[in-house]
């Protein structure tokens, strides 16, 4: 295999890579909208919601390495690379558009308090959504150091911090519903909305 088919079929993996994490964040988001559903829990919510920025940012990191490979053109003499580099700063905008959304949320149903809905079936369900997201963001972050994919990684690097929050708000959740503090749901979104918020920063 001579160096440029190489380099060919390495661009072919990063854009499928990034394709199909369109594809699975599309099936954890329907995961994460049906733990809410069952639950009317708001750190569900929370954690749906960034789902939602996982799709459209997996979307761009899509299109942005897409372009990154068009070769050099008279307005771009030095190729379409650094689209790669705006995917990964959209990213960090979606994120804390996303927090801002989550916050405005909790403010409501602080308001109006509703007690957790079967809550084991939604704690079930957010869990196969976490399982998927860590196996995919670790993939992800292998492949765009591998290949030296900023946009990979950066989408990698978004999704595992969906991990991380889908982690703290179970085992929050769990406590709450054993406890029958209601506050722990709410308080508990505010936390992922300020993690999701230093993340995006």
């Amino acid at each position: 295999m001579t160096a440029i088919d190489s380099k060919n079929a390495a661009r072919r993996k990063v854009a499928s890579l990034a394709f199909w994490s369109i594809v699975l964040a599309v099936v954890v988001l329907g995961l994460k909208l049906a733990a809410w559903y069952v639950t009317g829990s708001v750190a569900l919510y929370s954690d749906a919601l960034e789902s939602i920025v996982n799709v459209i940012a997996s979307a761009a990191a899509y299109w942005a390495i897409r372009v990154s490979y068009k070769p050099a053109d008279q307005d771009h003499p030095f190729g379409h690379h650094k689209a790669e580099y705006f995917s990964a700063v959209l990213e960090g905008v979606l994120i804390v558009l996303a927090a801002l959304l989550i916050l405005n949320e909790v403010w409501w149903s602080l308001r109006h308090p509703v007690p957790l809905e079967q809550p084991w079936t939604g704690l079930a369900i957010n869990g196969v959504a976490t399982v998927i997201n860590a196996f995919w963001a670790l993939t992800l972050i292998r492949a765009g150091r591998a290949e030296k994919s900023p946009a990979l990684v950066a989408d990698g690097r978004h999704i595992m911090t969906d991990v991380a929050t889908s982690v703290g708000v179970f085992i929050g959740l769990v406590g709450a519903v054993l406890t029958g503090w209601q506050v722990v749901d709410p308080a508990l979104a505010v936390i992922v909305a300020l993690n999701i918020l230093w993340q995006g920063w």
